[in-house]
């Protein structure tokens, strides 16, 4: 929207969506820059903010955003999952994962929770994996990110899925939730020492929250050196290459870095606020842009 036509709004209406992206931390978050981008390119009026809430004051944030009328959002940790309260209404996804990253106001002034990181990740990993269907899935953690991917995957029909946390109790929930909803084998594995992957044709997910911000981090996890057929994900974005990937990556693996989910997230994000599809290769190129400062 150019400068002139964004004053006439101003002076006689109607204002400009607003949007919002809330988390804690956020700096070094992206969503913004590619947000705006995305909707620079559709000749789109909107506004996309950066929010840093303390996690004790997520309660008043939200009522605030609500009050203000936003027009939606995204949901980022570590708030993904206690969010789910103060909303009107939640997608099948979001409420068969417990979590919700994308929020949108609806005519009627209500909002509505969903879930698109699982949708994000499912995409990124179907165009690298043909044979997604006939693989087995270990999915790091059970948080928000976890719930959702573990989510899409039973829905899209995978062979197995076996999560993998250090709390049982949080891994045996998100699988009793989600039984029966497909023919997707579900399980979960305890984590008390260092993970072991020997096992050939896996699909491995760090979907944690660990190496973000911070390059030298990485789950506890070891990869056999003989793996055969191996793909290796993580959701994180900042870095592009956690030290999780250049672990998976030293012992053969094919690797899948957290930008195509970020992106693709956001993509069905902006088509669920405008109505209308975003350049999804401007959507990385943007994000590249902002990782080039880093």
């Amino acid at each position: 929207m150019d400068r002139k036509t964004s004053l006439q709004a101003l002076m006689k209406g109607p204002l400009a969506p607003l949007y919002f992206c809330i988390g804690s931390p956020v700096v070094g978050n992206p969503t913004q820059h590619m947000m705006e981008t995305a909707f620079d390119a559709l000749g789109y009026s909107g506004r996309y903010l950066t929010i840093e809430v303390e996690p004790d004051e997520l309660e008043p944030s939200i009522w605030g955003l609500l009050a203000m009328h936003f027009s939606g959002g995204n949901v980022t940790a570590p708030f993904k999952q206690e969010v789910l309260t103060y909303l009107d209404e939640l997608t099948e996804s979001a409420s068969l994962c417990d979590a919700v990253n994308c929020i949108t106001r609806k005519e009627d002034g209500t909002y509505v929770g969903d879930n698109t990181d699982g949708k994000g990740f499912l995409q990124s990993l179907v165009e690298i994996t043909p044979d997604l269907k006939k693989r087995k899935v270990v999915v790091f953690g059970s948080g928000g990110a976890a719930s959702a991917i573990v989510t899409e995957l039973a829905l899209y029909g995978v062979r197995e899925v076996a999560v993998v946390n250090r709390t049982l109790a949080h891994s045996k929930k998100l699988v009793n939730n989600l039984e029966g909803i497909s023919k997707t084998v579900l399980g979960y594995e305890p984590w008390e020492r260092t993970y072991q992957i020997r096992e050939n044709d896996l699909v491995v997910v760090q979907a944690t929250s660990v190496g973000l911000f911070e390059p030298e981090a990485c789950i506890n996890v070891a990869f056999a050196s003989d793996l055969h057929n191996v793909v290796a994900c993580d959701v994180v974005f900042n870095p592009v290459e956690t030290a999780f990937l250049k672990k998976a990556k030293l012992a053969g693996c094919q690797t899948l870095d957290g930008l195509g989910m970020l992106v693709n997230q956001g993509a069905i994000a902006v088509k669920l606020w405008t109505g209308r599809d975003p350049d999804r290769a401007l959507m990385r190129a943007s994000l590249e842009e902002a990782f080039a400062l880093c």
